[in-house]
C-alpha cells in the first residue's frame, strides 16, 4: 500500500519529470503504472523532451535568497556605536560584571579597559554593530543601571575608535 502512495505522489508530483533516475507516465494515462526507467519512458516523450534529456552539462543551482539578502542588508546598513557614559554612581567591578554579561563576547579585561577610558575621557564605544544588535545592547545595559546610547558611527565624535567586539 505504502509503495503504491509513493507511486501516486511521483505520478501526480512530477508528470514526464525525472526524479532520481525515474520518470512517470503523462497525466493522460488512464492507469497508474509503476515508474520506469527514463530509457523506457522515451516513447511517451516529445522530440523536445527528449533532446532536453540527453544534453549534457546544464544544472541546477539553488541559491538560498534569504541569507544573501540579509548579508547584503548587513553590508549597506551603515554601523552604529554602543556608547558608555560617565556615571559617579557604579563601582568599575559593577560596570564590568554588566558589560560582560549583556556583551557575551566581551571579556573581563576590555571591559575594565572600557570602564578607564570612560572614568578618564566621559564616555567610550563599547563596540560598533548594526543598528538593531545596538539597540539591544544598549537596552540591556540600560536595564543594568549603566548610562549608554547609541550614536551612527559616521556621526560620532570623541571615545574610542574601535569596539570591544
Amino acid at each position: 500500500m505504502l509503495t503504491r502512495t509513493i507511486q501516486l505522489l511521483l505520478f501526480v508530483a512530477a508528470s514526464l519529470t525525472p526524479v532520481h533516475g525515474f520518470a512517470v507516465l503523462p497525466r493522460s494515462s488512464s492507469t497508474l503504472t509503476s515508474p520506469q526507467r527514463l530509457s523506457d519512458t522515451s516513447i511517451y516523450m516529445s522530440s523536445v523532451e527528449k533532446s532536453s534529456t540527453t544534453k549534457k552539462g546544464k544544472s541546477v543551482q539553488v541559491i538560498d535568497k534569504t541569507e544573501t539578502k540579509a548579508e547584503e542588508q548587513k553590508k549597506k546598513e551603515e554601523m552604529w556605536r554602543v556608547v558608555l557614559h560617565n556615571d559617579e554612581v557604579h563601582t568599575f567591578n559593577y560596570v564590568v560584571r554588566s558589560l560582560t554579561k549583556v556583551i557575551g563576547t566581551l571579556d573581563r579585561k576590555a571591559a575594565f579597559e572600557i570602564c578607564v577610558q570612560t572614568h578618564g575621557i566621559g564616555k567610550a564605544t563599547i563596540t560598533k554593530t548594526w543598528k538593531k544588535q545596538a539597540e539591544q545592547f544598549c537596552l540591556g545595559l540600560q536595564r543594568q543601571g549603566l548610562t549608554v546610547s547609541i550614536s551612527p558611527d559616521e556621526d560620532f565624535e570623541g571615545g574610542h575608535s574601535g569596539g570591544g567586539i
